[in-house]
Parts: structure tokens; C-alpha cells; sequence
């Protein structure tokens, strides 16, 4: 259902929005279709912030837990990478657990 670049329709977020409704979430409000759609553009945006550090030959490597893991040694590479890549900042040694279970999806 996705097509092209992960972009759902509407009718697909009012089903995500009525399923979310079946699974109360302790924390927060009831999820309409448009927090739904706002959410998958973040995690989107956060797959491709990540996936720049993992795809990158000659920079860092990244890890669920530790993001980039820079260490003193790779502080130099670091900078530079983040110089021209500044969304990766957050990243230095935070990871993102969801990168891999999205790796066949987006």
C-alpha cells in the first residue's frame, strides 16, 4: 500500500488510526490519522539520519544501542562527517533500536 517512497493515503491512515484505537497506549492521547502520518514521516526521516551513518564506507559504523560509538580515536572522523551530515549530530553515541526492523520495509 505504501507505492512509492513509503507515502500512504488517507483511507490507509484512518485504518491505522481505528487499529491504534483497539490498543490504548497508557501514555498520551488516542492517536488520530494525522499523529498517525506525522509519525511515519518522523520515523522515516530518522531511518534516513541513521542509514547515512550505517551506508557510509569510510565513516562510522552504527549500532542499535550506541549510535556512531565515537570514541577518542574516531572524534576527528567524527566532526568532519557531522560537518557535512549535521542531522547525524544526535547520533554520536545514541543509538536507534528500530533500524534494523526497517531495514525491509523502507
Amino acid at each position: 500500500k505504501g507505492g512509492d517512497g513509503m507515502n500512504f493515503t488517507k483511507s490507509f491512515w484512518v485504518s491505522a488510526a481505528a487499529e491504534m484505537a483497539t490498543h490504548p497506549c497508557p501514555k498520551g492521547t488516542s492517536k488520530t490519522p494525522e499523529a498517525c502520518q506525522s509519525k511515519w514521516t518522523w520515523i522515516k526521516k530518522m531511518y534516513q539520519v541513521v542509514n547515512k551513518i550505517a551506508s557510509h564506507a569510510s565513516g562510522p559504523s552504527f549500532h542499535s544501542e550506541l549510535g556512531a560509538n565515537i570514541t577518542t580515536e574516531s572524534e576527528t572522523m567524527w566532526v568532519d562527517f557531522v560537518k557535512h551530515n549535521p542531522s547525524v549530530k544526535p547520533l554520536r553515541n545514541k543509538g536507534w533500536a528500530h533500524y534494523e526492523a526497517l531495514q525491509g520495509i523502507i
